[in-house]
C-alpha cells in the first residue's frame, strides 16, 4: 500500500496479516488484533466476505456461544421453507412409510389436547403430518437449484445494476453438491465472532457469508478445515509440546500443563475446527445421498431400457406370427407343412409360430423339424420322451 494510506493502527492490523479488514473509520467498533493463537491465522476468504463488524466487542460471539446444531437447524429450516410444498394427494400411510437414509421422512404433528380432541370428535383420525429433518433433506434433493433467491433478485427493480450483478453471480456455475451445501447453510443471520451482524446477510458464526455472488462457501469450509488441521497438528503442536487429537478436538500431553496451555491459547481455533468438521460431515452425507439417488436413477433407466427392448422384441415376434398365419398356412399347408418355413441360412430352424424356439441343424428330434415330425406320427414318441 502507498505510504499514508492507513493510519498507524490500521497499518498494524494490515501488517499482522489481516489484509481484508476495513479501515477503522468504516467500522462501528475498531478491530482488535488477537493476542493468542485462536485467530492469528489470516483468513483465506476464497471470494467469501468475512464480516468485520467489530473486534470482539458489542455482541460478538465467544467460543462458548458457538453452537453448530443451532446454526444447522436455522439453515435446514430456512432451506425447507424455500422448497415447493409436498403433494397433498399422497396417501397418508405412504407418507408415514417413506424413509430417507433409514430415517422417517414424515411424522405426526405434535398437537395440543384441544386440537387432538377436535380430530377425535370429528372422526378425523389422520393427524396432520409434517416433514422430519431427514424428509426436508430428501425433498431438497429433488429440487436442487430451486428456491434460491439470488443477490440480483433481492435488489430487483434497480435496472442495470440488477442486470450487472446477476451476470456476475457465479452460483449457478458451482458444482451441484456445493450448491446444495450452500443452500442448506442459508438460515443464520445472528451475531458472529466479530460482533453483531448488522448487514443481515446469511453468515456463519465466524462472520463468513454463506451465499456469495463471487465465492464458494462449500469450498471455503473445506479449505478452512484443511488449514486449521495443518496448523493444529503441526506448527502449534510443536510450539506447545502437545499432540492435537483430531477426534476430540483437544491437545493431549503427558505434561498436563503443556496440554492445558495449548487448549487455552487455541480455544477459538479448536472451536472452529470442530465446527468445520461437522460441516465436512454434512457435505459427505450430501455426497452419499446424491450418489445413491444417481444409482437409483441409473438403475431405473436401465430397467426401462430393458423393458423397451422386450416390448420391441415382443412386437417383432408378434408381427412374424401374424405374417406366418397370413402367408404360410394356406393351400396344402403352405411352406409350414413342408418344413421349408423357418429354415435359416446357417441350417438352423426358427419356427415362425414360435419365434426363437427353433432347433439347431434343422431338426427337432433325429434331425427332423418339429412340424414334419408331428405329421409323420412322431407325437407318441415325443410324448414318451417328455413323460
Amino acid at each position: 500500500m502507498p505510504p499514508g494510506f492507513y493510519n498507524p493502527y490500521d497499518q498494524q492490523v494490515y501488517d499482522a496479516g489481516f489484509k481484508y479488514i476495513p479501515q477503522s473509520k468504516y467500522l462501528l467498533n475498531p478491530f482488535t488484533i488477537p493476542t493468542d493463537d485462536s485467530t492469528t491465522t489470516p483468513p483465506n476468504t476464497g471470494g467469501i466476505t468475512t464480516l468485520p463488524t467489530g473486534g470482539g466487542g458489542g455482541g460478538a460471539l465467544q467460543a462458548g456461544g458457538i453452537n453448530y446444531d443451532s446454526f444447522a437447524k436455522a439453515g435446514f429450516d430456512a432451506y425447507a421453507k424455500r422448497q415447493p410444498t409436498p403433494l397433498v394427494n399422497d396417501l397418508y400411510q405412504s407418507k408415514l412409510d417413506k424413509t430417507f437414509m433409514g430415517f422417517p421422512s414424515y411424522k405426526e404433528q405434535q398437537l395440543t389436547g384441544p386440537d387432538m380432541g377436535e380430530y377425535i370428535a370429528s372422526k378425523k383420525y389422520d393427524v396432520p403430518l409434517e416433514l422430519t429433518r431427514a424428509g426436508k433433506v430428501q425433498q431438497g434433493f429433488q429440487n436442487i437449484g430451486q428456491g434460491i433467491t439470488g443477490l440480483a433478485d433481492k435488489i430487483g427493480g434497480f435496472g442495470p445494476i440488477s442486470a450487472i450483478l446477476g451476470s456476475m453471480d457465479k452460483f449457478d456455475t458451482l458444482p451441484e453438491l456445493d450448491r446444495q451445501f450452500i443452500e442448506q447453510n442459508m438460515g443464520y443471520r445472528g451475531p458472529t465472532v466479530f460482533g453483531e451482524n448488522t448487514g443481515g446477510n446469511y453468515v456463519d458464526p465466524f462472520g463468513v457469508n454463506t451465499r456469495s455472488a463471487f465465492g464458494n462457501y462449500a469450498e471455503k469450509v473445506r479449505d478452512d478445515f484443511s488449514s486449521l488441521g495443518d496448523s493444529l497438528t503441526g506448527r502449534l503442536s510443536e510450539k506447545y509440546g502437545a499432540t492435537f487429537n483430531t477426534e476430540t478436538g483437544l491437545f493431549e500431553s503427558d505434561d498436563e500443563e503443556a496440554a492445558a496451555l495449548a487448549n487455552k491459547k487455541t480455544t477459538m481455533m479448536r472451536k472452529k475446527y470442530v465446527f468445520r468438521q461437522k460441516q465436512i460431515d454434512q457435505q459427505e452425507m450430501n455426497r452419499k445421498a446424491i450418489e445413491a439417488r444417481n444409482r437409483m436413477e441409473a438403475k431405473a433407466a436401465k430397467e426401462n431400457q430393458f423393458k423397451q427392448e422386450q416390448e420391441r422384441q415382443r412386437q417383432s415376434d408378434q408381427a412374424r406370427v401374424d405374417r406366418a398365419y397370413r402367408e404360410e398356412t394356406g393351400g396344402q399347408g403352405g411352406s409350414y407343412s413342408t418344413g421349408e418355413s423357418g429354415q435359416q441360412s446357417d441350417g438352423s430352424y426358427n419356427d415362425p409360430f414360435d419365434p426363437g424356439g427353433g432347433e439347431k441343424d434343422g431338426g427337432f428330434i433325429d434331425g427332423t423339424n418339429r412340424r414334419t415330425y408331428y405329421m409323420n406320427g412322431g407325437l407318441a414318441d415325443m410324448l414318451e420322451i417328455y413323460d
